[in-house]
């Protein structure tokens, strides 16, 4: 399987991207990474920022490698699996970062005060994780896309 082959299941469509969207993604990603981190407001908000900050990388990753995902259901596992073609990830993180969509779901959409500190807290770790991986597939792969400020984004 490819992103070409997603994209002829129109799971995906092809779109070219730009340096702008780019830094605005990782911008996201910053931001959200650093909402996870206030400890006023509630586990399940904080959580639900730090799975925004990894879907929002993995995002970047696929609109560098020029997709975007179709708007049906499911586009966010999408984004999710797209890791495997975008940066060669591994399965076991993709898997993470299904676990922490369901999470993730039922924190936004059935009930309250469901995550634990530790889910919280591995949320965040993954999530800095996938962003640091992103930004240095970037700077291999697709250094055009970051241009002089890499190096802010990456701290």
């Amino acid at each position: 399987m490819s992103l070409e082959k997603w994209a002829e299941y129109s799971w995906l469509r092809a779109e070219a991207t730009s340096r702008d969207e780019i830094r605005c993604l990782l911008g996201i990603v910053s931001r959200d990474l650093a909402n996870a981190q206030v400890e006023t407001i509630s586990d399940d908000r904080r959580f639900e920022a730090a799975f925004s900050a990894a879907r929002t990388a993995a995002n970047a990753a696929l609109r560098a490698c020029g997709y975007r995902t179709a708007v049906q259901a499911g586009h966010h596992i999408k984004t999710i699996e797209s890791l495997e073609f975008a940066i060669q990830a591994e399965p076991r993180l993709i898997h993470k970062l299904k676990v922490r969509s369901k999470k993730r779901n039922a924190t936004s959409y059935d009930s309250a005060g469901n995550v634990s500190e530790r889910e919280l807290d591995q949320a965040a770790a993954v999530a800095f994780e996938l962003r640091q991986s992103v930004i240095a597939w970037l700077r291999e792969k697709h250094s055009g896309l970051l241009g002089d400020r890499s190096s802010e984004m990456s701290g």
